[in-house]
């Protein structure tokens, strides 16, 4: 179990309890944040958001971000909406999903569209972070180290991570190149440097764009699967990436479970990230998380919750439908950490408890 997890410290109260005189007990704050009977998953869906195979329509898509941010806030403006979210002193992260690629990725035209909505709430454009693990992926699909609506972050190899923001669990990796402690055997135990040479470590840290650059956390998925843990969604996004030695948490037999979940629900993670808005206007349903075009398919619409529980829910059961049509198999048993988020408190996993709601587009363009 992760050392850092604050819910752990809710069991406090009731320990305490039967020795707290009773005028206290009243002034008792939850360390947990209470998770609502029915969580709603907003959407907006617009048949013109992409074109010419998929490229983003940016005017849509920006009014198709608006609407869910509006409508998930229950605010009547855009400004508004995303002021009840962020403050104006936060350096606010955007941590988008590039590894699925230009067609299934995060796309920069949503993007932008949250980058401005922030603007818009007083956010300057050099306090927005958008970021992700690899350079590489985020200039592939399209974003620039020059956008004038925010900053473009990634992680660099080992120096990227921040020891000073460690987190631990049963179960070893192998570090590689990359790594924040790859090669640094210095204080290591014996037993953790095996005879062919290979380095263990049950330790992994933070990246420092998350453990110290930014205040807030606007978590951007987008809609595809993953082979190390089923669905590459909004947990899945805020933690395999934004941690080293992950890949002892994403491999046959756990497939991230119950880590993925124990992982956001550390305050590094889970008391930073305060929207989750689903880029699906494209759906991998194979292949995941690296592109794969023949498993790819339009779905036109923008996803948005303070739930990421109820995101990946959903997302699950999205990619669920297409891979019965093409006979391939549930991801459903790979994608057990959703649930486990779920028991944790960390959001509603589906069925009655999460509702989805679909939004108009107000003044789109026609």
């Amino acid at each position: 179990m992760i050392r850092r997890l604050a819910f752990v410290l809710c069991l406090l109260p009731l320990a305490l309890r039967a020795q707290t005189p009773v005028d206290q007990l009243q002034e008792e704050t939850p360390v947990v944040k209470a998770i609502p009977a029915k969580s709603r998953v907003y959407y907006a869906m617009d048949p013109r958001a992409l074109y010419a195979g998929y490229q983003v329509n940016p005017a849509v898509a920006q009014a198709m971000v608006d609407a869910v941010v509006v409508a998930a806030t229950g605010k009547n403006s855009v400004q508004a909406a995303w002021a009840s979210l962020v403050g104006p002193k936060d350096i606010v992260g955007i941590k988008i999903a590039a590894a699925p690629g230009v067609m299934a990725g995060t796309h920069p035209d949503t993007v932008r569209a949250v980058a401005r909505g922030l603007e818009s709430a007083g956010i300057p454009a050099d306090h927005i972070i958008v970021w992700d693990r690899n350079r590489a992926d985020l200039i592939a699909d399209g974003y620039s180290e020059h956008d004038p609506d925010y900053r473009l972050d990634w992680v660099a190899p080992a120096a990227g991570y921040d020891r000073q923001a460690p987190l631990t669990e049963p179960v070893l990796g192998r570090l590689i190149w990359g790594d924040a402690k790859f090669g640094d055997h210095k204080g290591m135990r014996f037993e953790d440097i095996l005879a062919n040479g290979d380095q263990l470590s049950s330790t992994s840290y933070y990246a420092t764009v998350l453990s110290k650059k930014v205040t807030k956390v606007i978590n951007m998925p987008s809609l595809c699967d993953s082979y190390m843990c089923g669905v590459n969604g909004a947990i899945a996004n805020m933690t395999i990436w934004n941690v080293d030695n992950w890949r002892r948490f994403a491999k046959d037999p756990t497939y991230g479970d119950p880590y993925l979940a124990e992982i956001y629900a550390d305050p590094m993670v889970r008391d930073k990230v305060v929207f989750t808005i689903m880029d699906a206007l494209a759906i991998q349903f194979a292949g995941g998380p690296t592109a794969y075009p023949n498993f790819t398919r339009p779905n036109l619409t923008i996803y948005g919750s303070t739930d990421p529980v109820a995101i990946d829910a959903t997302a699950v059961r999205l990619i669920d439908e297409l891979r019965v049509i093409n006979k391939l198999p549930s991801i459903k048993s790979v994608a057990a950490h959703v649930q486990s988020a779920a028991s944790m408190g960390l959001g509603n996993g589906g069925g009655d408890d999460v509702e989805l709601v679909r939004v108009g587009l107000g003044n789109a363009p026609r």
